[in-house]
């Protein structure tokens, strides 16, 4: 097997999982149900979301490539930090369990009608920015996923298009209902008003299950990798 389908097959459970993103989902909904101009800061929402996903992604292969040019035995604190990490979201995920989903609702107060297009528009993208920059989650599920592209030995073309795969599903929670929303919005509109009661319902308990399996695959691999079993 290639090294670039290697990579690809690492990165599909990661992205999966960063894109299960409960908050950031109901974010866009409640964005796209009670703004004037929906379809504006829909795509706002859209490009402060990929901005922030960046940025992670940025870091992540910083950390991969300072730590493997900067220690003598690199591969042994990468392993190590997927065992840390893994900790970290088995916890995440057992208190988003026990913790009831939190509408945003707040944070996408509908906006003023005499506010420009200019001014919505920077509006949904700090919306974006702002929800994405609260799930920790996603962010550390990112940053594990762009360490492992940093450390890996495909070249630099494949690494771009695997970034971008990255980036695309990791947003398919803010894809998805934009294109229903475009395509059909008035259909849209019902359908993810209901996605989003069942959300508020139950998205803790999902996004909670998606942690721990994603923390024990990392745990799993991370101790694989230190021959501890």
């Amino acid at each position: 097997m290639s090294s670039f389908l290697t990579l690809l097959i690492q990165i599909f459970p990661l992205a999966f999982g960063a894109a299960v993103s409960p908050t950031a989902l109901m974010g866009i909904i409640i964005l796209l149900s009670i703004s004037k101009k929906p379809k504006l800061q829909g795509f706002g929402y859209y490009i402060g979301s990929v901005i922030l996903i960046i940025i992670v992604v940025l870091l992540g292969l910083l950390l991969g490539a300072g730590i493997t040019s900067g220690y003598n035995k690199p591969h042994l604190l990468l392993d190590w930090i997927d065992v840390v990490l893994g900790i970290l979201l088995l916890l995440l995920g057992a208190r988003r369990i026990f913790q009831a989903q939190k509408s945003p609702t707040n944070r996408v107060q509908s906006t003023d009608k005499q506010k420009s297009n200019l001014n919505l528009f920077i509006k949904g993208i700090s919306f974006g920015v702002g929800l994405f920059l609260i799930n920790f989650s996603t962010t550390i599920i990112v940053l594990e996923a762009a360490k492992e592209i940093s450390i890996s030995p495909v070249g630099l073309i494949g690494k771009l298009l695997i970034i971008t795969i990255l980036i695309f599903i990791t947003l398919l929670v803010c894809e998805v209902p934009l294109i229903m929303y475009v395509l059909r919005p008035q259909k849209a509109k019902k359908i993810l008003l209901n996605v989003n009661k069942w959300l508020q319902r139950n998205g803790h308990i999902l996004m909670g299950i998606v942690l721990l399996l994603i923390g024990a695959y990392l745990i799993w691999v991370g101790l694989m990798r230190l021959e501890f079993i």
